[in-house]
């Protein structure tokens, strides 16, 4: 996983958790704070927990000021303070995390794993249990390199087809569970040796759609525009150099626009063109950064440049996956990564 995080690691080990041996991992990408003090596995103030997060929080200094008075902490990031929640006030402290995030958290005093994964499921979180063995984590090829007879589950098939992609709580293996949007799961082993796994929700979108119709049109536009701007600028909070990407099209070009009014720094902008394909969003992009006036960078490539990458697919999608946009989002993210740590997209527009 170093390319997922390539700027810190480490390591936690407990062998004398009762009859198990625990170990977690952690690959660090720098987005706030950016010092030592931030890196993981974090432990809590009190002694008492160890955790690995792979995300983001948006609202971490709301909570800072709405839930803890007189604390010292010991970093600037959003890490510290998921941690010292969860050692404060459980797992419902997940429920208050405006972010994208998937995490585990160790108890060494009651010897309990926690994991959570953030409300909509932006973060994936992969697990297999096998009586007493449990091994998760936010690929599914961390889990193949230790488990080389995984079974496909072609049950699945069927929905992946359907909707492109598998859904959770399946995968495509028999033996691999992905963790459910908006859920936390507790493991715990017992005296035996084996361990129980019981995952609990602790947000369902279906809860908060409102059955009344807005009928002001002009008034859905303002909440909207009040929300989206709100979402971005939150966004932009990064202690490392931030872009956005732009295809032209609506949501991209929202963002970017947002971002935009929302920054006082100049914003920097990224798409490809597809040079001698039937379908270039590339002047259209263009017309955006210009408008806006992005300090804008555009990568030219033809369709054999696009067939020589597939066989590198199988690296970066651990299952089948059919969005079309996958092709040109690699390659606009490396281009995005000679300039920038974070970028902004349209997708989940």
């Amino acid at each position: 996983m170093q390319h997922r995080g390539p700027d810190a690691e480490g390591f936690y080990y407990d062998e004398k958790a009762g009859h198990q041996h625990i170990g977690l991992g952690h690959r660090r990408l720098s987005i706030i704070d950016l010092s030592e003090a931030a890196n993981q596995p974090m432990y809590s103030h009190c002694g008492r927990y160890v955790m690995i997060f792979n995300g983001e929080i948006y609202n971490y200094t709301d909570i800072k000021q709405q839930k803890f008075q007189g604390v010292v902490w010991r970093s600037t990031g959003d890490s510290e303070v998921v941690l010292e929640s969860f050692a404060r006030y459980g797992p419902d402290c997940f429920r208050w995390l405006n972010g994208m995030f998937a995490l585990a958290i160790w108890d060494k005093q009651i010897q309990k794993l926690t994991l959570a994964r953030d409300h909509v499921g932006i973060k994936p979180l992969y697990c297999y249990l096998d009586n007493n063995e449990f091994i998760f984590s936010s690929e599914l090829k961390s889990i193949t390199t230790v488990k080389k007879n995984l079974v496909v589950d072609y049950s699945v098939v069927p929905a992946y087809l359907h909707i492109g992609y598998i859904p959770h709580p399946y995968s495509i293996f028999k033996q691999v569970t992905k963790l459910s949007a908006g859920s936390y799961a507790e493991v715990v082993p017992s005296k035996s040796g084996s361990l129980s796994f019981k995952e609990i929700s602790f947000w369902k979108i279906q809860d908060k759609i409102q059955q009344q119709v807005m009928a002001d049109e002009e008034q859905a536009k303002l909440e909207l525009d009040s929300l989206l701007t709100d979402a971005v600028a939150r966004q932009l909070v990064s202690d490392v150099p931030i872009g956005t990407f732009l295809s032209g099209g609506t949501d991209s070009s929202i963002v970017t626009a947002l971002a935009c009014k929302v920054s006082a720094k100049k914003n920097n902008t990224y798409s490809i063109a597809v040079t001698d394909g039937k379908i270039n969003e590339a002047p259209y992009a263009a017309a955006v950064a210009r408008h806006l006036q992005t300090n804008h960078h555009e990568l030219p490539i033809t369709q054999k440049d696009i067939l020589e990458m597939v066989p590198g697919f199988m690296s970066v999608y651990d299952e089948p996956f059919t969005d079309s946009s996958a092709v040109p989002t690699i390659l606009v993210s490396k281009l995005a990564r000679q300039y920038v740590t974070v970028t902004l997209s349209g997708d989940g527009g």
